[in-house]
Parts: structure tokens; C-alpha cells; sequence
């Protein structure tokens, strides 16, 4: 190698450690934000619970109970100190503002054996859920839950109690997923990385710890993966919004006069649609390996609307083509519509379960 080769690489080298300290301060600011968040709704849920108490001490309402109040919300105060501490130390060792040379690690590993507490509170969850349907099921229990919500200073109501109550298992389970973003952004010879890659571990073990926690890391983790195989991918991650894929399957999709073969995936919460990315070296690493899909579009299924199609209808949404065993897709947020269109009849069975209504991104 000669010596301007050398220098070349240097300078290479030199920009990649530039970007990847780039990115590791956006992964700090995003585990300062996220928690600053989370302690946020875990003071709402405080706020919620010493409500219901009082409410409770009224016995104005045989179905709510001081009993009911300890198996809906188990030890969620105790969760809070635990991370109003843990915010404390996490935003003083990142002061004034997170840098690239700031170091996190140690702050997970001091907290060790104080993140047990979730133990509790997961193993709990199950029955606080088959409670709060029950009790949903109650119209003045459903009235006392709203004003409790609205009191608590949550103007937007579409986010139901037991949204908030599976916060604090979506946050332990999220943990692993930011400290292994972290880790790959660290250089190895940073004083932080191997205190995040003990951290990363030890956040790994205290959710397997956990069988429901467990579990929806595992979902997360499953839609990391998916994800990490679509090219082009645009808006927040998957795991910001969704715990599931439901199904997916090819379809046509017609659109401002085209027709285009999409493969489209139904999350709990997301429509995604791709193209079949072409693989030209088959027997390549990078076939096996790299993005299988390119992205598309999304819909958040808040703000779609589904409509089936009677066979053989040929309109303006389908622009003129005779459509069957398909239904029409409405994006309310942008108010535009496309047209799916199954190859058999029944493939669409299931992908149109109902009208539901979020914003969406899309590309022809």
C-alpha cells in the first residue's frame, strides 16, 4: 500500500468515526427524550391511581374498591422513584447536552438490582388486564375512568387506561433494543463501550427474567429484524408504534392509473406496503443477507378506512380497471385512496377486518 493509499484510508476511517459518533449522540438523545416520557406517564398513572383512590374511600361505586385500585396499577409507585432516580443520574451524566464522549453505561449497571422491581408489576399485568375489561364493561365504572383521565390532565382520550398500564413492560423491553443501537454506535475503543456491552447483558437478562416482558421483547425484536430487511425505509421505527405483525401477503395495488404488484404487511397498528426487491446474485452474500424489500408506503390504521369492493366494479378509485376480490383503502389523513385487489378469492380474507382510522407516507 502506497503511502498516499495509506493516507486515503486514514481520511476514510477518519469519516466513518465521525459518523458513528454522530449517531451515538442521537442514540443518547433519544434514550434522554424517551425517558423524560416515560417518567412523564408514569407520573400521570401516579396521579391516576391516588384519584381512584379517593374515590374509592367514597364507596360511592361498589365495583371500584381499594382493592381493585392495588390490582389495576400494583407497584407503579415504586417503579416511579425508581426512575425519577434513574432519569436524575442518566440526564447528569449527560450535561449540559449529550456528547459523543459521554458515558451511560455505568448508569444502567448501578441500577441493577432496583430494574428487579419489575418483576412484580409484570407478573401482575395479566390480571390487572382481565380486571379492566370487566370493569370497562361497567358504564359508571367507564364515566370514572374518563373524568380520572381527563382530571389527569389528558386532553386526548383515544389512548385507553390499559395503554397506559403496559407502558412500563414496552419500557423494559425497549432497553435492550437502545443499549444494542448504542453499542453498535460506540467505537471499541471508547471508555463507555464496554460498560454499555455489560449494560446491554444485564437489561438482556432482567427482561428474560420477566416472562411477559420476555415475550413482547421478543415481538420487538422480530420487528427489528423485519425492518432491518426494507430498503429505503422512511418515518419512526416500527418498534416506535407496533408490537406485532398480524399477516401479510401479495396484492395488486391500483393507483393513479397503475397497477403494481405490493406485498403488504398488517401490524397492530401499521399497513406497510413494499416491492419485491430483485436479487440478481443469487449465490451472493449480499442477496442472502441485504434488504429483500422496498419500501413503499405506510398508513397508521387510526386514520384507515377500509371498503370492500363488489366484484367486477370499475371506477375512478380503480381508474376504469374491472376489479375482483379487492376493496378500497382510504388514507384520511391525506384524504387519497387506492384500490387492492387479491389474485384469488380469499386472499383477501382477514386484510379488510373493518374500518379503522392515523397519518400516513406514501409512494407510488
Amino acid at each position: 500500500m502506497t503511502e498516499e493509499s495509506r493516507s486515503e484510508h486514514r481520511a476514510e476511517s477518519g469519516k466513518d468515526l465521525e459518523k458513528q459518533l454522530r449517531l451515538r449522540v442521537c442514540v443518547l438523545n433519544e434514550l434522554l427524550k424517551t425517558e423524560r416520557d416515560y417518567v412523564g406517564t408514569l407520573e400521570f398513572l401516579s396521579v391516576f391511581l391516588h384519584r381512584l383512590n379517593q374515590y374509592a374511600a367514597t364507596k360511592m361505586d361498589k365495583n371500584i374498591t381499594e382493592e381493585t385500585v392495588k390490582v389495576l396499577f400494583s407497584n407503579i409507585e415504586e417503579i416511579l422513584a425508581v426512575h425519577r432516580d434513574f432519569l436524575s443520574m442518566v440526564d447528569s451524566l449527560l450535561q449540559p447536552d449529550p456528547h459523543a464522549h459521554h458515558e451511560i453505561g455505568r448508569c444502567f449497571l448501578h441500577f441493577r438490582s432496583r430494574f428487579q422491581i419489575y418483576d412484580e408489576y409484570c407478573g401482575n399485568h395479566e390480571k390487572a388486564q382481565r380486571l379492566l375489561l370487566e370493569l370497562n364493561k361497567i358504564r359508571s365504572v367507564r364515566t370514572c375512568l374518563l373524568n380520572c383521565m381527563l382530571l389527569g390532565g389528558r386532553k386526548n382520550t383515544e389512548v385507553p387506561l390499559e395503554g397506559y398500564l403496559v407502558a412500563p413492560i414496552q419500557r423494559i423491553c425497549k432497553y435492550p433494543l437502545l443499549l444494542r443501537e448504542l453499542l453498535k454506535r460506540t467505537p471499541r475503543k471508547h471508555s463507555d463501550y464496554a460498560l454499555v456491552q455489560e449494560s446491554l447483558q444485564m437489561m438482556k437478562a432482567v427482561c428474560s427474567s420477566i416472562n411477559e416482558a420476555k415475550r413482547q421483547m421478543e415481538k420487538l425484536e422480530i420487528l427489528e429484524e423485519w425492518q432491518s430487511h426494507i430498503e429505503g425505509w422512511e418515518g419512526s421505527n416500527i418498534t416506535d408504534t407496533c408490537t406485532e405483525l398480524l399477516m401479510h401477503g401479495v396484492l395488486l395495488k391500483i393507483s393513479a392509473g397503475n397497477i403494481q404488484e405490493r406485498i403488504f404487511f398488517l401490524f397492530d397498528k401499521l399497513l406497510v406496503y413494499c416491492k419485491k426487491k430483485n436479487r440478481r446474485l443469487k449465490n451472493s452474500k449480499a442477496a442472502t443477507e441485504g434488504p429483500r424489500y422496498l419500501f413503499r408506503g405506510r398508513i397508521n390504521t387510526e386514520v384507515m378506512e377500509v371498503e370492500n369492493v363488489d366484484d367486477g366494479t370499475a371506477d375512478y378509485h380503480s381508474s376504469g380497471n374491472i376489479v375482483n376480490n379487492g376493496w378500497k383503502i382510504h388514507n384520511t389523513a391525506k384524504n387519497k385512496w387506492f384500490v387492492c385487489m387479491a389474485k384469488t378469492p380469499g386472499g383477501e380474507t382477514g386484510m379488510a377486518g373493518g374500518n379503522h382510522e392515523g397519518e400516513g407516507a406514501e409512494k407510488k
